[in-house]
């Protein structure tokens, strides 16, 4: 595989192809074992999705110390993240319409505890975040002010709160495949031998 850059192409265009079919742990071992960059950043986002009960050891094994102490401390990073975002609803922007403000303030804190709170972080059933906002926009919303709800809603839905969960896998990824993977240079085969 090393000495056809072409047998290369192919052999990583299959594999990405393939890469929802093979474990996580398949992939990173892959892509360690034999240089390619291409879909460690992949592998690495499902790495860190996985439940750690459901990864065996020899596949812990596969993946290296470096990348299983990264995801352990990426998973807490995230972690951390999502219980602030559950605690911490964004700010209310009252609309002219709205004359309780103090009643739709407090319901619409109520609402985001009650409901994106519990569906963050469900011990359970923890939602992604975007599952979370599927079912949190069809929760009763109280007393809130439906010009205020729609104004929320869209701040909401927009996630930047968690755009920070896949900047920091991405970032994470990028830098562990910099620093663990070295691809082939087929520079010094394209030159005649003398």
């Amino acid at each position: 595989m090393y000495l056809c850059k072409d047998a290369r192409v192919y052999a990583v265009h299959h594999l990405q192809r393939q890469r929802y079919s093979l474990e996580p742990t398949q992939l990173i071992s892959l892509a360690l074992k034999y240089n390619i960059k291409d879909f460690f950043p992949h592998a690495f986002e499902r790495l860190v999705s996985a439940r750690i009960n459901d990864i065996s050891d020899e596949e812990r094994h596969t993946v290296g110390s470096i990348v299983w102490n990264t995801m352990f401390k990426v998973k807490e990073r995230l972690d951390v993240h999502r219980r602030i975002i559950a605690c911490e609803p964004p700010p209310m922007v009252h609309a002219a319409t709205c004359m309780k403000q103090t009643r739709c303030e407090e319901d619409w804190k109520q609402l985001w505890w009650n409901g994106m709170g519990r569906f963050l972080l469900d011990g359970r059933n923890p939602q992604p975040y975007k599952d979370a906002v599927e079912r949190f926009e069809k929760l009763d919303i109280g007393e809130i002010n439906l010009d205020c709800w729609k104004v929320v809603l869209y701040t909401v839905k927009a996630q930047s709160a968690f755009d920070h969960e896949r900047t920091l896998i991405t970032r994470t990824a990028d830098n562990l495949a910099k620093r663990l993977i070295v691809e082939p240079s087929f520079e010094d085969f394209s030159h005649p031998i003398d």
